[in-house]
């Protein structure tokens, strides 16, 4: 079979079985053609017949030390992990499907990453937002902070506080269903401030949007100006704006409350496996980045406060 073949059928298999997002996909198929165009400009050709089995061990090492010039690294490690990681999914599909039998990417070796900890805002300077007058109470302010609540309430991810619609709501109960990586739902619960939030939104929504005769996605919990729903730039300059008031981190992402919600959730004695299944990590390694943050932090208070502690 023909690696042009190989690479379609996996990019299909990504879509319909293991239902990836397209963002998730695009990324997969854009290491596999990077092989592809390295192979290309090996033997010189354009347009080149490059079967499966071309390709060896030695052709994989010697595509991922493209990446590498004497000795330094001309990409992020996490980069070139990503395509190795790439390589192995793909070949593991290639036996899983009968296709190819072989496995020539069976020994390559992920570079080692330094542990980026995850940046987070404390406790208190969040409180400290949601008791301030920053939010205006037009309807664009009770909007942002309905976002900012439900962000660090729930630690869901961007995408799915975009694409969380009104039926998947339950305020009355502090319920919510989303829909994740892998298009995998959960349920999470949230906080009442949280749930009065949104609930106060949506009424200023309706009345915002009727009385201005706007066409309105009704059904989408959270809308930008023209009626739509709100999109991740947009998601972005809103946590952003807020964020700066209270902390001076460099990275203001929505991404950094849901850091601070799953350190928060751990501080406070909440069990790792439950946080796991709120984030919707699918392995709980992934999770274990927050119990560093949480030592570290131990660590910085006891140097901070122990008496004994510089002895």
């Amino acid at each position: 079979m023909k690696l042009i073949e190989a690479i379609n059928l996996f990019s299909e298999y990504l879509i319909t079985e293991k239902n990836y997002s397209r963002n998730t996909v695009m990324s997969y198929i854009s290491d596999l053609n990077d092989l592809y165009s390295f192979i290309a400009r090996r033997i010189n050709s354009s347009n080149p017949r490059i079967l499966i089995g071309y390709i060896d061990e030695l052709t994989l090492k010697e595509f991922i030390a493209s990446y590498i010039t004497d000795n330094n690294y001309r990409y992020s490690k996490r980069t070139i992990s990503r395509k190795i990681s790439t390589l192995k999914s793909f070949y593991r599909f290639l036996n899983k499907k009968k296709i190819y039998a072989n496995n020539p990417s069976s020994s390559l070796i992920f570079p080692k990453l330094n542990k980026n900890l995850p940046q987070t805002i404390g406790a208190c300077e969040i409180n400290r937002l949601f008791d301030s007058d920053f939010f205006s109470d037009d309807i664009w302010g009770i909007r942002d902070r309905a976002i900012i609540e439900l962000l660090y309430s729930s630690g869901i991810r961007s995408s799915e506080l975009i694409n969380l619609t009104t039926d998947r709501i339950n305020l009355s109960d502090c319920i919510i269903k989303v829909t994740g990586k892998g298009r995998k739902e959960r349920l999470i619960p949230i906080g009442v401030s949280a749930s009065r939030a949104i609930a106060d939104y949506l009424v200023e929504r309706d009345k915002y949007f009727i009385k201005r005769k706007i066409n309105y996605d009704a059904n989408i919990v959270f809308n930008s100006k023209h009626g739509g729903k709100v999109y991740p730039a947009l998601l972005n300059r809103i946590t952003n704006k807020y964020l700066a008031r209270i902390s001076e981190i460099r990275k203001k992402s929505p991404h950094i409350l849901r850091h601070s919600f799953a350190t928060h959730m751990l501080d406070r004695g909440a069990d790792i496996r439950a946080i796991k299944d709120l984030l919707g990590h699918s392995s709980i390694s992934t999770t274990q980045v927050y119990t560093h943050v949480s030592v570290d932090r131990l660590k910085s208070v006891y140097k901070k406060t122990h008496p004994k502690s510089t002895d």
